[in-house]
């Protein structure tokens, strides 16, 4: 395993102890999460080092550091098994391994991973409650008991008693402890009693702010006395800056994690030290509230997305490069005060796109923006779209230089999320001649262009406005560009067609993609792809515009199959017109296109998860393959569908009852008699389909499926 590790490293280019004061990029972060997954062990739970048996701790650590880092368990129903073979029923307690000891810190690992898992509490809550009740003993088993309790939501009669022997040891002031362990003895306490629903004044919280942040050593990080400090002490601190929504030196706390950082994508107890999974866990979660406290999002999801800066240096676009540079994976401006303002553009052009990326201006003041489809305009001037950036500004769609007013000004919810001193996060999405922006994850303007002789493509740019001196960050920025199908040209070359087929109900238009290897001779496979509710319409585009069209664009030449894309008009419900026109739209590829007809799998997302559910279990001799992904499906079905190869992904972040519904219809196919593949990718939301079909062993799998022979 080791050596599978380092590879991993080193095809990222990282470095022991080298890793960027700004924390994790997202790269990183993807190499942590295959760090920490590799270390499950077939008895499906993970191990504390190379080589070592499972343990309850490790697990549970494992599985909540793969949340962090928005990783994948690889075997999910092992990692339940596991996790639950570990409590003991006459106790209620829970044990290192199965059939051992039980003991306090171990009973809260386990219930953080009850909640982790997102199992139902209810068979552990009342049981933990009494088995704290009868051992809590000392103040470091009331500390990790009510974290436990926290996970699954659970309140005890015991609180008041352990408020108040945790209250007994306070300084006059509010704070713990005495000397150079000031800081950490007062972390500790304020989080447990935060935990217990203990609320400070504004004068004891400012006294404990006081001395987190005065314990806050040169290197970083915080230590239990005189000596350096230590990653135990540095996650109890930053635990308690979390909870109060407060914040230390954040640059000083990254630069320390940093030194933690080893090739193998782990990280070390001490620099230079080796790499082990509960180092790794606590630099993960000490890493995860730095972005959170500094205004980041929590994760950058990049599967699907090409960067539109390489980190490093800005090649790839051109501007005054005396007011803009490179520096520490952002991309600054920095103006002394200028007349006219200025941008910076990449020199590729876009049109149907998503775009992700992060700002921050210097203390909110200044004004910048964000353009797209837009072009060159006197010099240095740009012409376009622009989200815009700064004060009265915010959130603002704005046509620059052309209409020279806001199109739309940002929601109130928009504004209100706003971190006007950090760090903040743009999403835009520009499709045909609609325009959807969101500020920090909530909807900031839903724009339609009702001008026709408005473009519809062109460059990104980033702006300094004209006036006084200002300073503006830009990092993690990621186009997906968005394929654009048109019914012209030869419909059997490589790329995306838009076609029409006489179905049921009357013409109905979709696309086809073409693979770069099609000579119309060869018999190639082929995947029918059923969108979701976002994409309904009749226009055939929109179809290959989300999902498994997005990510085939990105890289067309790695899809060695044709692709269909039906659009339902309402519901791909089996018995539909639309589930109808879909198949109608199959059967015209068939007779169009040379096609391996016993490599003919089914895919889908949300709506279209659910429908191909049902269009599987209606016609299971037809597709070779089944992947769904975020569709919630009918344990009934399992007993049709089980001949055909499934595999089943989803954000554990999506709405509880898809995650339940999709376990409980693949557990009903192993009833069943199948081998369904099942992934559950930790801390990603509702669109799992970017990071599902962009994993090249899942597109592998989809397509090399031949169907079974009849018997």
């Amino acid at each position: 395993m080791k050596h599978s590790l380092v590879a991993i490293a080193l095809a990222f280019g990282v470095v022991a102890g080298t890793g960027p004061a700004r924390g994790q990029t997202p790269a990183e972060i993807g190499q942590t999460a295959r760090y920490i997954a590799a270390f499950q062990n077939p008895d499906g739970g993970f191990a504390p080092g190379v080589g070592k048996a499972s343990t309850l701790g490790a697990t549970s650590s494992a599985i909540r550091t793969l949340g962090y880092v928005a990783g994948s368990i690889k075997d999910l129903p092992g990692a339940i098994k596991y996790v639950q073979s570990c409590h003991d029923k006459e106790s209620g307690g829970f044990a290192t391994t199965p059939g051992g000891k039980t003991d306090v810190p171990t009973t809260a690992v386990g219930l953080m991973a009850i909640s982790a898992l997102k199992l139902d509490p209810a068979p552990y809550g009342d049981a933990a409650v009494g088995y704290f009740g009868k051992n809590v003993k000392t103040f470091e088993d009331i500390r990790i008991a009510v974290a436990g309790l926290e996970a699954i939501k659970k309140g005890s009669p015991d609180l008041p008693r352990w408020i108040e022997q945790v209250e007994a040891d306070k300084n006059p002031d509010g704070t713990f402890g005495k000397g150079p362990g000031q800081a950490r003895a007062t972390g500790s306490a304020a989080v447990a009693l935060l935990r217990m629903g203990v609320k400070f004044d504004e004068s004891r919280e400012a006294s404990i702010l006081k001395v987190l942040r005065e314990g806050q050593k040169d290197d970083g990080g915080w230590g239990e006395g005189d000596g350096p400090s230590d990653l135990g002490s540095t996650y109890r601190i930053m635990r308690g800056f979390w909870m109060l929504k407060q914040k230390p030196n954040l640059d000083k706390v990254r630069a320390y994690i940093a030194k933690h950082r080893q090739s193998d994508g782990g990280y070390a107890p001490k620099p230079g030290g080796v790499a082990d999974p509960g180092a790794t866990y606590t630099c993960a979660i000490v890493s995860y509230w730095s972005r959170q406290l500094d205004g980041e999002p929590a994760f950058v999801e990049t599967a699907a997305f090409q960067p539109l800066f390489n980190g490093k240096n800005l090649d790839g676009w051109d501007g005054d490069m005396a007011l803009w540079s490179a520096q520490d994976g952002k991309i600054v401006g920095t103006s002394p005060g200028i007349k006219h303002n200025t941008f910076l553009a990449t020199a590729a052009s876009y049109g149907d796109f998503y775009l992700r990326l992060s700002f921050r201006l210097t203390e909110g003041k200044g004004n910048s923006g964000v353009q797209f489809r837009s072009v060159r305009v006197d010099g240095g001037e740009m012409s376009g779209y622009q989200a815009d950036i700064g004060e009265g500004y915010w959130g603002t769609l704005y046509d620059e230089s052309r209409r020279n007013k806001a199109l739309v000004q940002a929601s109130p919810k928009a504004l209100a999320a706003l971190h006007k001193n950090d760090w903040n996060h743009y999403e835009i999405r520009a499709v045909g001649n609609e325009i959807r922006m969101t500020l920090n994850g909530v909807m900031s303007v839903d724009y339609k262009e009702e001008d026709p002789g408005i473009a519809r493509d062109g460059r990104v740019g980033l702006q300094i406005h004209s006036g006084g001196p200002m300073k503006v960050e830009f990092k993690d920025l990621y186009i997906q560009p968005l394929p654009r199908p048109t019914a012209e040209g030869d419909l059997k070359a490589p790329g995306f067609h838009l076609r029409t087929v006489k179905a049921a109900d009357g013409d109905r238009k979709y696309t086809v993609f073409v693979p770069m290897n099609y000579d119309d001779k060869t018999p190639v496979p082929a995947v029918l792809f059923l969108h979701g509710s976002g994409e309904r319409g009749s226009d055939g585009i929109r179809p290959a515009q989300a999902g498994l069209g997005a990510a085939i664009n990105g890289r067309p030449d790695q899809f060695p199959a044709i692709a269909v894309f039906p659009q339902a008009r309402q519901t791909w419900n089996y018995d539909s017109d639309d589930a109808r026109g879909a198949l109608a739209a199959l059967d015209d590829v068939l007779a169009n296109y040379k096609v391996d007809r016993n490599r003919v799998s089914l895919t889908g997302l949300s709506m279209g998860g659910s429908g191909s559910w049902q269009m599987a279990a209606a016609q299971p001799d037809r597709f070779a393959s089944l992947v769904t992904i975020c569709g919630q499906g009918k344990p009934e079905l399992a007993a049709t569908v089980k001949a055909v190869p499934t595999w089943t992904l989803v954000g554990d972040q999506d709405r509880d009852a898809t995650v339940q519904s999709i376990r409980a219809f693949t557990q009903a196919l192993r009833d069943a008699g199948a081998s369904p593949r099942q992934t559950e990718y930790r801390s990603v939301p509702h669109n799992s389909w970017d990071r599902a079909y962009t994993d090249p062993f899942v597109i592998d799998w989809l397509i090399s499926a031949v169907k079974k022979k009849a018997q």
